[in-house]
């Protein structure tokens, strides 16, 4: 694969904080930012690969910089403010200055952040998804369709666990008529009331680029000393965030069909400019039946993708330095086209 010469700089857009996981409340935007150390993992592996590496904090900033990087290569990791476009800004502004960049492009970022939408191209793919209903307001609520309870009630365009606690996993209509009002108007967007699926928590992490995947994995998250839990229960910020709670991860790639793995291929060929994402689910004794579609997946060594794809047998840094030449490769491959 390509590399970078010396004189190439990678360029990491992040937002940075520190704050204590186990402070937060469940609809503190501050969930869904990246913490300092995270940050400090991701430029120290990014140093061990290449040399030369430059970091702003904010679009801003970087917009200021941006003409003295044409021929560098971004890794977008903003997380952003209260939008549902955060996602995108980086990757769309690189696109307007032909920079090269790392992940997926401004409608992948868009696509799969609604998690309604990304439903649709779950199913163009072949993958199950739950049963669900969009509630726009509060009128939508009159004729939501019959779903089968317990159900999940949560914010449409949120990540991290952001708006979600084990209260809302909800066992009658009535009460996720309650939450989702409240949630339509704490967080001023959709809402999404969804089928729960009992089954094991389990993300298939691909790093690719058009038909071609170079490495996949399927990881399950668990409990140590209580593997079950989440078979019955969500996985939630308490859970992410906690910095006691003994999260683990063991490779299920075994347990995932060859038609199941086809699917997913077809969602990340679909979707075209995404080099690498995480498609999120539960694993079932009949099928894998996908919650979300994960493109701005959280890059910390121990979280889902990389200790996913770490199974595989390459480090943290290595990890990364693929992520940046499977880029390169790319860019390379449409410029001879």
């Amino acid at each position: 694969m390509p590399t970078l010469s010396k004189n190439q700089a990678i360029v990491l857009v992040a937002d940075s904080f520190e704050y204590t996981g186990e402070e937060l409340k469940v609809n503190d935007r501050m969930l869904d930012r990246p913490h300092k150390w995270y940050v400090d993992e991701l430029l120290k592996a990014f140093k061990q690969y290449h040399s030369n590496v430059v970091w702003y904090t904010s679009p801003q900033n970087f917009l200021s910089n941006i003409a003295i990087h044409r021929d560098d290569i971004v890794f977008p990791y903003w997380y952003g403010e209260n939008s549902r476009n955060r996602h995108s800004l980086i990757p769309a502004m690189c696109e307007a200055m032909n920079i090269c960049y790392v992940g997926g492009d401004a409608y992948t970022k868009i696509v799969c952040n609604d998690k309604h939408l990304s439903k649709e191209l779950c199913a163009l793919a072949g993958l199950a998804t739950p049963s669900s209903a969009l509630i726009s307001c509060e009128a939508d609520l009159k004729t939501c369709p019959n779903l089968q309870y317990p159900c999940i009630v949560k914010p449409l365009f949120e990540g991290t666990s952001l708006g979600i606690s084990h209260d809302n996993l909800i066992t009658d209509h009535k009460k996720a008529v309650i939450l989702a009002k409240k949630l339509l108007t704490e967080f001023k967007q959709p809402v999404l009331i969804e089928e729960f699926i009992v089954g094991r928590e389990v993300s298939v992490a691909l790093i690719g680029w058009g038909d071609t995947i170079r490495h996949w994995e399927a990881g399950e998250r668990y409990i140590e000393g209580n593997e079950d839990f989440f078979l019955n229960n969500l996985y939630t910020y308490v859970e992410k965030k906690s910095s006691t709670l003994p999260l683990a991860l063991r490779s299920v790639r075994d347990e995932i069909s060859d038609t199941v793995l086809e699917s997913c291929r077809k969602v990340f060929s679909l979707l075209d400019k995404v080099e690498y994402m995480r498609i999120d689910g539960r694993l079932t004794a009949d099928d894998f039946v996908v919650i979300e579609l994960t493109p701005e997946t959280h890059m910390g060594e121990r979280a889902e993708f990389c200790g996913t794809i770490g199974a595989l047998g390459l480090s943290y840094s290595e990890i990364l330095g693929t992520l940046i030449e499977n880029c390169l490769e790319r860019y390379q491959n449409q410029s001879a086209s």
